[in-house]
């Protein structure tokens, strides 16, 4: 058991408005810098920081937010010397295009947004097909108005660089490290490495492939060097947690569009169609490794729950008692070396049959889960709690004394003893326990974890004979 964490304090609304509205701004200058001179920019982060935002926090998806990330768009463009007409245009455009990404995802659940399933990936790529052809048709208009260009190459130009933005960024946002998770962000091969080195060269190894491959393209370039990288990225998609592959893949493409563009394209009507050509190529070039990441991530979360389910009982979600003998003999035999000890409880909850044959199986499953979370909150943290099966469960107390180990098992008792259960029959019941005690320091050095449950067992069976709802100590 695991102690929960205090939530900190929730900011107020008007600052996490404020702050999307200046992360806006700054992304939009970003862009605006990394425009050519009279057009649109070769690189526009903007909407799918918006976008990823509003997608990975649902609370965020107000009308207020609407209005900061607007201030935002218009703000950076008259900063920079923008016509207000262009600028409100131009900007609407943006915003329509991440509303359409958002009305997409909005309502696909929690795995998926946070790539964690093999079509992930897909409803990414719908979202962002969306939302790019809806800005561009928003936006295409402005062409013969404000660039003396023909609507036709604006519509090319904006949905394709809005395409590729948002398959490169929007990944890293859903996927980026939140406090509940708990995967590691290294090669899951890493695990199973016996050295030291071996484990360092599973961490290096898959980004050390990109670098080789960036190095080979430079020296023999040619029309193929878009997909030298694929390997690299792959590797590192099955290697890497979905954030750093994402992450990589960002870094990796937009240098290899910086290096294919350099000194051969301008990002203006005149390369409309070779412009068009590179970004959706960079697009495609993301999207497999994703998909590959997306694949992988849904692979280790069916692997984390499988292997949840067979260490866990599944009405209560306590230890199952194969999990609890493999967890507690070690922490047992750890303890036994050290001055404090170590103490085993088993718990009986009293007649419990009676439940069954009078309420139903249902109330009984309802009537042991209630108890489950009360003795869950009246045990230590380090504690390990298990069910044996039926109505039985045990209980390891690492690092107590004997009359700690008792004022714990009292504790236990009153608790559940005082707690009304909701079992779907009427009012609440109550119920009790019997609990048989034993502390390892009364049974000598050598006792394994198997030695103390058959002691707390008999216990457990002296405290049902002489009443129940009481701790016997063996």
């Amino acid at each position: 058991m695991l102690r929960t964490l205090a939530p900190s304090r929730p900011l107020s609304p008007a600052l996490v408005w404020s702050g999307l509205g200046l992360l806006v701004f700054g992304a939009c200058l970003v862009g605006i810098f990394a425009r050519p001179i009279g057009f649109l920019s070769a690189f526009w982060p903007a909407n799918a920081l918006l976008l990823g935002l509003l997608v990975r926090y649902p609370t965020l998806a107000r009308p207020p937010a609407w209005i900061a990330a607007g201030l935002g768009y218009v703000a950076a463009d008259l900063l920079t010397g923008s016509q207000w007409g262009m600028a409100l245009w131009l900007n609407a455009a943006n915003l329509l295009s991440a509303t359409a990404g958002w009305l997409v995802l909005r309502r696909l659940d929690e795995n998926t947004l946070r790539l964690r399933r093999t079509v992930s990936a897909l409803y990414l790529l719908l979202a962002a097909l969306t939302a790019s052809a809806v800005g561009a048709l928003a936006g295409c208009g402005a062409a013969p108005v404000y660039f003396n260009a023909p609507w036709s190459d604006l519509l090319s130009l904006w949905f394709s660089t809005e395409l590729m933005n948002y398959m490169l960024i929007v990944p890293v946002v859903l996927a980026a490290p939140r406090a509940d998770d708990s995967a590691p962000l290294i090669p899951a091969t890493t695990a199973a490495t016996s050295t030291a080195w071996a484990s360092m060269f599973w961490r290096v190894a898959p980004v050390s492939s990109l670098l080789l491959a960036e190095g080979v393209r430079t020296v023999i370039g040619g029309p193929g060097m878009l997909a030298f990288v694929v390997p690299g990225l792959l590797w590192c998609a099955l290697s890497y947690s979905t954030f750093t592959a994402s992450l990589l893949s960002l870094v990796v493409c937009l240098w290899t569009m910086a290096g294919v563009a350099t000194g051969v394209l301008n990002f203006t009507p005149a390369h409309a169609g070779d412009v068009f050509s590179l970004r959706v190529g960079v697009t495609l070039l993301a999207l497999g490794p994703l998909a590959v990441a997306c694949a992988s991530a849904a692979r280790a979360q069916a692997l984390r729950r499988m292997d949840h389910a067979k260490r866990h009982d599944d009405l209560t979600g306590v230890l199952a008692r194969r999990a609890l003998l493999k967890q507690g003999d070690p922490l047992v035999a750890r303890h036994q070396r050290g001055c404090a000890g170590a103490a085993v409880m088993m718990l009986d909850v009293d007649h419990f049959k009676q439940v069954n044959d009078q309420n139903g199986h249902s109330a009984g499953d309802q009537l042991l889960v209630g108890i489950t979370k009360i003795m869950a909150i009246a045990l230590r943290p380090a504690d390990l709690l298990g069910r044996m099966g039926g109505q039985e469960f045990a209980a390891v107390l690492p690092g107590v004394s004997p009359a700690e180990a008792h004022a714990i098992a009292e504790r236990l008792r009153t608790a559940v003893e005082q707690a009304p259960f909701a079992t779907g029959q009427g009012s609440p019941q109550h119920a009790t326990v019997s609990i048989g005690l034993v502390h390892s320091a009364t049974l000598g050095g050598d006792a394994d974890l198997e030695v103390l449950l058959l002691a707390a067992d008999t216990a457990l069976y002296r405290a049902k004979a002489e009443g129940r709802n009481r701790v016997v100590v063996g």
